[in-house]
Formats: C-alpha cells, sequence, structure tokens
C-alpha cells in the first residue's frame, strides 16, 4: 500500500519520481527494474527516498494504482460476455480498439502495464500478480464462451487458445507494430485471430465443456 508520507512530497517532486519510476519499469521486466537507478535519476539521496517509498515493491504499487486508471473505461465492455453469435468477433473488436486507443495516447503509461500483464509476470512474489491472473482468467472465459456459442475453434482447450491468443497478441499489439491509423491495428489482429481460431480450421470438434460460471464474467482486479 502506498506509503501516506508522500503527501508530504511537493507536486514538482513526485512527479518527477513518478515519470523515472514509469521509464524504468516500462522499459525493464519488475525483477530487472533497479530502485538504485530510480533514485539516481530521480535526483534523491538514498535515505530520503527509502524515507517516502520502503522498497522498490512500495514504489511500483504507488505508480500501479495511479497508471492502472486509464484502463478503467475499458471495464464495462468486460463485464457481459457475448451472448449471441453474430455478436462474438463485433464486440470483440470493439474490445480491441478500445484498448488500441488507450495504449496509444499513453503509450508510457501502456508499456508498464503491459509488462506485468503479457510478461509472463505471474510470479508469487511480483506486485500485480493477482491483476495478471485476473485478466488471464477473464480472456479464458472470454474465449470458452466463443467455443460455447461455436465461433471458436473446440479441438484445443480455451486454456490452449488463451495462451495463442496471448501470443499473438505480444507479437503484434499497437506498440510494438503500430499501424497506420486508430482501429487499424485491432482490425488486423482480429483477421489473424479468426484464421487461428476459428472451427473450420479443423476436420473434427471435440465436445466443448459446459460454462458454469453464468453470463457475466468476473471482474478483472484493476
Amino acid at each position: 500500500m502506498p506509503n501516506p508520507r508522500i503527501e508530504k512530497l511537493d507536486t514538482g517532486r513526485i512527479a518527477l519520481i513518478m515519470s523515472v519510476a514509469l521509464e524504468e519499469f516500462a522499459r525493464h521486466r519488475y525483477r530487472d527494474a533497479s530502485f538504485n537507478r530510480i533514485i539516481k535519476a530521480s535526483q534523491m539521496a538514498k535515505g530520503t527516498m527509502y524515507y517516502y517509498f520502503t522498497s522498490k515493491e512500495d514504489l511500483f504499487m504507488t505508480l500501479y494504482k495511479a497508471t492502472v486508471r486509464e484502463f478503467n473505461r475499458l471495464l464495462p465492455l468486460t463485464r457481459q460476455l457475448p451472448r449471441q453469435k453474430q455478436h462474438y468477433w463485433q464486440t470483440t473488436q470493439e474490445l480491441l480498439e478500445g484498448l488500441e486507443q488507450t495504449l496509444l495516447q499513453k503509450p508510457g503509461i501502456s508499456q508498464f502495464v503491459l509488462n506485468f500483464l503479457v510478461g509472463g509476470e505471474q510470479q508469487d512474489d511480483h506486485p500485480a500478480r493477482a491483476t495478471a491472473l485476473s485478466v488471464d482468467a477473464w480472456l479464458q472465459q472470454w474465449i470458452n464462451q466463443g467455443q460455447l456459442l461455436g465461433v471458436l475453434r473446440s479441438d484445443l482447450t480455451a486454456t490452449r487458445l488463451t495462451a495463442i491468443t496471448w501470443g499473438l497478441w505480444q507479437a503484434i499489439h499497437p506498440l510494438r507494430t503500430p499501424a497506420s491509423g486508430a482501429g487499424d491495428q485491432s482490425t488486423v489482429i482480429i483477421d489473424l485471430l479468426q484464421r487461428l481460431l476459428r472451427p473450420d480450421m479443423v476436420n473434427s470438434q471435440r465436445p466443448v465443456p459446459s460454462l458454469d460460471t453464468g453470463d457475466v464474467p468476473g471482474d478483472l482486479n484493476f
């Protein structure tokens, strides 16, 4: 939990620390990020920094709570699973377009968030592990629903299709391969996902297990 002492810092100083920390955590995975580099770039004495932030984790969580708010506007779109086959890909593209716009508007913040969502940062000691796991579980529910509606292939488990989806996203998300205009990247991703995941990619299908979680997926843990 963020240290209440940071409220004593003036606006300019806290802005500098957050800017330096954001750059460090966006450039490096959590384990590789250096608290000492952040202290040095923030032009603060080590003792002073530790007075306000007791550890790298403390600073990370302060930054985390300030940045994930940028993605809150996407939450309403995630709370209702598509109920009809013809709406599945349309709803999925709307989600991707909203995510793409957010990523491109705030690339520094977005890279910071993407690092712990798609970088395999689900170790027990990662401060944002709960968020990474909740997003992964939500995506798996979304894919499972697609299987139940018959729009996604069922010869592979939802867990395997989730891994494929994350792999594709990591390879061509908007910050890695910017497209020419808003919405372009989401269109490319949707096209590739359909080519990889649609049922006619396989000759035979196995029965899909029933989904007992109802129509509303669990909330993302931001």
